[in-house]
């Protein structure tokens, strides 16, 4: 595969407070295959520490024929990470990548230290304890413990409520703001309880029609298909729905910390 240099931009992103990439972009960027560049980064000879603080091990799904969908796993990198991978890459070409590459890191670094930073109030507010925090971290693992991407799910609520408090990561959340964390907990847990319902039910129908019954299982499918479609699609039907008592009890425990 050739590649002019002018042709394709390097991609840099802001993800947690940190200039990233992604294997997915390295490998574009480079002309390389992307499971190649995987193995590439799983087979570093580096510290734990090093591989800890600097790659980030994901996964997303891609969609195949007929809408079936595979896992893939990509990693997220930083300005160092990436540094240390592409050591490897030689050539007058690829020197030039790594310039070009190293040159993008840098411009997101100085846009990201020009933004305003977040200031903690100046006003002494209670912050969360570690008992408060694993017991926040704990009803979110009830929120997602049935879901096949729990972190994905796990890291996407975090963000939520994050945005709602207005406090960024790493800062502690704050005691005076549970309320507004509980009501986004149960916002959040309304979407989850009636999605993983939905999907139970479309397991139960594969099971019986499909294996037992021995229907056409691209018929059935599409149906599935098409009740999940209807189900996401309703916002009323996942965010009128009363929460099982017992989750109910989580919240109101937590309510209590305020």
């Amino acid at each position: 595969m050739t590649l002019q240099l002018s042709t394709i931009t390097p991609k840099v992103t802001i993800h947690n407070g940190k200039a990233i990439t992604t294997t997915d972009d390295v490998a574009h960027y480079f002309g390389k295959q992307h499971h190649h560049v995987v193995q590439k980064v799983e087979s570093l000879e580096c510290s734990e520490e090093f591989i800890t603080r600097n790659f980030s091990r994901m996964i997303k799904n891609v969609q195949l024929a007929k809408g079936a969908t595979r896992e893939v796993v990509y990693y997220e990198m930083t300005k160092d990470g990436f540094v240390f991978l592409v050591m490897g890459f030689t050539g007058k070409k690829a020197a030039a990548f790594k310039e070009a590459y190293i040159a993008e890191f840098n411009r997101m670094e100085a846009e990201l230290h020009s933004a305003p930073k977040y200031q903690p109030q100046t006003e002494a507010h209670e912050k969360f304890s570690s008992k408060d925090t694993q017991n926040l971290a704990r009803i979110i693992a009830l929120m997602t413990q049935n879901f096949r991407f729990k972190q994905a799910w796990n890291n996407a609520i975090w963000y939520a409520l994050r945005e709602v408090t207005g406090i960024p990561s790493p800062y502690p959340m704050e005691v005076r703001l549970v309320p507004s964390i509980a009501s986004e907990c149960e916002r959040i847990w309304h979407v989850t309880e009636e999605l993983q319902d939905v999907i139970a039910d479309a397991e139960k129908t594969a099971i019986k029609r499909i294996i037992r019954k021995r229907e056409n299982a691209d018929k059935v499918i599409d149906e599935i298909e098409t009740l999940l479609s209807q189900t996401t699609q309703d916002n009323q039907l996942m965010l009128n729905g009363a929460l099982s008592n017992w989750h109910k009890a989580e919240l109101t425990h937590f309510l209590q910390r305020c």
